[in-house]
């Protein structure tokens, strides 16, 4: 019996195989999705840092200025104060200036202002400059509190009674003129240097508008 594969072998040929297309697979898989990467989205700039370094700069100018309060205070007390006589006048302003220096009254408040505008500036970061006007007041009614509060601790107000703890911080420490100073340079302090953040934070708000 003869073989049919060898009589006809043209019925016999095996199908010819397919290659796939192009493209198609594992490989033009990856390939698409390594070339296709959508682009990295950049981020918006902050103007945070810068905030917190210039309002630090005005805490170091409210301590400065603070202390030449106190020296210049110092200085009408022994003009114009019965308790001046007979002392001679850089003595008297010297030791008047340095006893307030080393009271909580100034160092917990320059410390507490310096801290309030840096949180102040974060906060705010690329904001206007109305807005540093505006919460500017907030400051300098934390840096009021603060005072008070450091007056009381210098007297160790702990060991008054109520009645008395009272009186001293409406008669002694809420309308003395060092602490309304302090007032005064926690108020006008974050405009000042709130307008020169601000004028940082407008650049940044500006720079994609320049880009398009």
């Amino acid at each position: 019996m003869s073989d049919p594969t060898t009589e006809h072998p043209e019925f016999f040929k095996p199908a010819p195989e397919e290659e796939p297309p192009a493209g198609v697979g594992f490989a033009g898989v990856t390939g698409s999705v390594t070339t296709e990467d959508a682009p990295a989205v950049e981020a918006a700039p902050s103007n945070r840092t810068t905030g917190a370094l210039v309002a630090l700069l005005g805490g170091v100018v409210f301590t400065v200025l603070y202390a030449l309060a106190a020296w210049g205070y110092s200085a009408a007390a022994w003009l114009y104060g019965d308790s001046a006589e007979g002392t001679e006048a850089a003595i008297f302003i010297q030791d008047r200036t340095l006893a307030f220096l080393i009271t909580p009254v100034f160092w917990l408040t320059s410390i507490a202002f310096t801290l309030y505008f840096v949180i102040l500036a974060v906060l705010i970061n690329k904001g206007h400059w109305r807005t540093f006007v505006l919460w500017g007041l907030v400051v300098a009614i934390l840096t009021y509190a603060t005072a008070i509060g450091a007056g009381l601790l210098t007297v160790r107000a702990w060991t008054l009674t109520f009645s008395e703890a009272i009186e001293f911080m409406w008669h002694g420490i809420a309308f003395n003129p060092l602490v309304l100073v302090a007032v005064v340079l926690s108020r006008e302090i974050p405009i000042w240097f709130g307008g020169w953040i601000a004028v940082k934070g407008r650049k940044l708000r500006d720079a994609p508008e320049v880009a398009e």
